[in-house]
């Protein structure tokens, strides 16, 4: 019996019995396509109204005004940088062990983490809410 059918943890239960006692329902082609669909549409969406919301800035303002385009250079270099950032990515996945990128991954969320509630901490709005927080009276159950 493959190993990965058998095992426990995987989320998959051998033949006949359930692994936790729960049992998954069978997906059925109508839920797919429903799944599959609405991800297109949440893809698709932002897109258009993005795209739309831009023509409509756009024609409201003179060319002065207008954003930064990307030139027909930077569009022929993209592909270029894409694929070398793509390669480099396949190369560090490749080079390290799975440890080691959940570990960096951890640390770097980590900093992320304490980086972003010490910003909030340290804004304005909130020292001036921390301070009447601490002096109003603690109200016991009851």
């Amino acid at each position: 019996m493959d190993s990965a059918l058998s095992d426990p943890h995987n989320g998959s239960a051998e033949a006949g019995g359930t692994a936790n006692g729960t049992t998954r329902p069978p997906s059925t082609p109508e839920g797919i396509a429903l799944a599959y669909g609405s991800l297109l549409l949440m893809a698709l969406l932002p897109i258009f109204f993005g795209a739309l919301r831009s023509v409509r800035c756009a024609r409201g303002k003179n060319a002065s005004d207008m954003p930064e385009t990307i030139t027909s250079r930077d569009a022929a270099r993209f592909p270029i940088i894409a694929s070398c950032t793509l390669l480099g990515l396949y190369l560090f996945f490749k080079i390290f062990s799975q440890e080691y990128i959940n570990l960096l991954l951890s640390m770097y969320f980590f900093v992320l983490g304490i980086l972003a509630l010490s910003h909030t901490i340290r804004s304005e709005g909130s020292l001036q809410h921390l301070k009447q927080l601490s002096q109003e009276p603690v109200q016991g159950p009851g």
